[in-house]
């Protein structure tokens, strides 16, 4: 799966998932590589999706582009006689152009998405139209990361050391990709000992029993 978003004169962010860790690249306005990485999925949980905005919602630069607009036109045209059509005109489409730069900053340079991981943060333009691929790249980033260590880390060995077997587990549980039961099955086969509380016999400790 693969995610890319494009900004004006700020170059592209692509993300994508391979298989073996998040392929991370950034690419200046010219298409030339300024960071370039791929991260493990070892190194990836927890994931998670942060929205901010960096300024404040300023309800009044609509008003305050428009008044500056029209001082602007006033020192630009004659003192004496009414406004032409053309001035109206121009006075119209200064606005709007400032209105119009003013909207793309607020869906292109001050909302931001961030997509967080263990090891890096990588910030977006929240784009409401990219609202839910977005989400949903993050979705299947979580997922996939969960099924390969699962793969990559859920096997066990009774032959092998079983303490830094043992160690795998709960580090896999810390991360949610196994449940506390499996952790409890997996370690049982493991030691052959039952997960349970200690059993006390006249006053004292008895060791656990082995299964067969």
């Amino acid at each position: 799966m693969l995610i890319e978003q494009r900004r004006l004169l700020a170059g592209s962010t692509q993300l994508a998932l391979r298989p073996n860790g998040l392929y991370v690249c950034q690419r200046n306005r010219n298409g030339c590589p300024t960071l370039e990485f791929e991260m493990p999925y070892e190194e990836v949980l927890p994931v998670r999706v942060i929205r901010h905005r960096s300024t404040p919602q300023l309800s009044w630069v609509p008003l305050t582009v428009l008044w500056i607009s029209m001082n602007v036109l006033q020192r630009l045209l004659p003192t004496s006689g009414p406004m032409s059509n053309a001035a109206w005109l121009g006075l119209f489409g200064l606005s709007g152009l400032l209105l119009a730069g003013y909207l793309y900053g607020q869906r292109n340079w001050w909302k931001h998405v961030t997509l967080g991981t263990a090891r890096a943060n990588i910030t977006l333009a929240d784009r409401p139209a990219e609202r839910a691929s977005v989400d949903k790249f993050t979705r299947v980033l979580e997922q996939r990361t969960k099924d390969y260590l699962r793969n990559e880390y859920a096997t066990i060995n009774p032959l092998g050391v079983i303490e830094l077997q043992l160690n795998r587990l709960q580090w896999l549980r810390r991360l949610d990709v196994l449940s506390e039961s499996e952790v409890r099955v997996l370690a049982t086969r493991l030691t052959g000992r039952l997960d349970s509380p200690p059993l006390r016999s006249m006053g004292q400790v008895l060791e656990t029993p082995y299964l067969n």
